[in-house]
């Protein structure tokens, strides 16, 4: 096009790079980096990664743990991470694999199990402990996020107040062309020293937000029930974060990552036919919910898969 400048070519040709190539061309020149690491080239790569319908690569993220038991009965734990690539060519029939190991570069506490937390455009949101970190496993970008500004050190006596993760969600805000990281904290005192759930005392839910371009945490409202339990894990899609839960019948709770507000999603009754729902997962880019009973004339468990038509909280 005639407007188009010279910087409009650079930005078009290098939006349409793999992250691979992407990465050797930020060493190149520091104003290629500086464009690289841009929000709007960032948002302007993601958008046509997603048009991309030719694209036929699947990267699978693989972890397993190795346990190490030393002769004074102490251990270890030893995660192992690998990345595998999955591509195929013109023949849909010929796939090719390649398996390479991934260094996860964070201190941990060996004790900790590493969890996926949720994954959004090949990013991944891992969570150790009390560690939250952001990894790119194409581009092997990491990014350890900063303390949580809820949780607060374990407490010694009766009284004082307990924070205990509950929940987290990861996404990509649309509206602000940026990752967010949302985690559900769950608060309580005990009675007594001894810190027994008989003598717990329940209050409300807090929360907080996590954005990539601020790099800090900020609390935001939510207002639910203490008797409300979201499900430690996420789905993710078009903007919203969705989570099963239960609070004496089984909902949906989700998140708008934009507006950063959090809604209350009713389930169908499934009293009458036995039926319980178990939880989320995402098909064909919906949100769906799958349910089970045992039958016992057939020894067997029957499942029923429900799809949600609208979204919007």
């Amino acid at each position: 096009r005639e407007s188009e400048t010279p910087e409009d070519r650079v930005v078009g040709i290098l939006s349409r790079l793999s992250p691979k190539s992407l990465l050797r061309f930020k060493c190149i020149r520091k104003s290629w980096c500086t464009l690289i690491n841009s929000p709007s080239f960032v948002a302007k790569h993601l958008s046509n990664s997603l048009d991309n319908k030719l694209s036929s690569s699947t990267c699978i993220l693989l972890n397993r743990s190795q346990f190490h038991i030393f002769p004074d009965q102490s251990w270890k734990r030893e995660v192992l991470w690998s990345m595998i690539n999955l591509s195929s060519d013109s023949d849909v029939h010929n796939l090719h694999y390649d398996v390479k190991p991934l260094n996860i570069p964070f201190s941990r506490d060996d004790h900790n199990p590493v969890q996926i937390h949720g994954y959004c455009n090949g990013i991944v949101c891992l969570i150790e402990g009390d560690n939250v970190l952001l990894c790119n496993p194409s581009t092997r970008e990491f990014r350890l996020l900063p303390n949580s500004c809820l949780l607060v050190p374990h407490p010694e006596g009766k009284f004082e107040l307990e924070t205990t993760f509950h929940g987290m969600g990861f996404g990509y805000d649309c509206k602000a062309n940026e990752y967010k990281v949302v985690q559900i904290v769950e608060n309580c005192e005990y009675s007594d020293d001894e810190q027994t759930y008989q003598h717990c005392i329940a209050y409300p839910y807090t929360a907080e937000v996590y954005t990539t371009a601020a790099n800090f945490w900020k609390e935001i409202k939510i207002d639910i029930s203490s008797s409300t339990h979201p499900y430690p894990f996420s789905v993710y899609l078009k903007g919203f974060c969705y989570w099963f839960a239960t609070d004496g019948e089984e909902c949906i709770l989700s998140f708008d990552l934009g507006d950063e507000i959090f809604h209350r999603i009713q389930l169908p009754s499934k009293i009458e036919s036995g039926f319980n729902f178990c939880g989320l997962f995402l098909y064909n880019e919906s949100i769906t919910s799958y349910c089970c009973r045992y039958d016992p004339s057939e020894d067997s468990k029957l499942f029923e898969i429900w799809v949600m038509d609208g979204y919007g909280g």
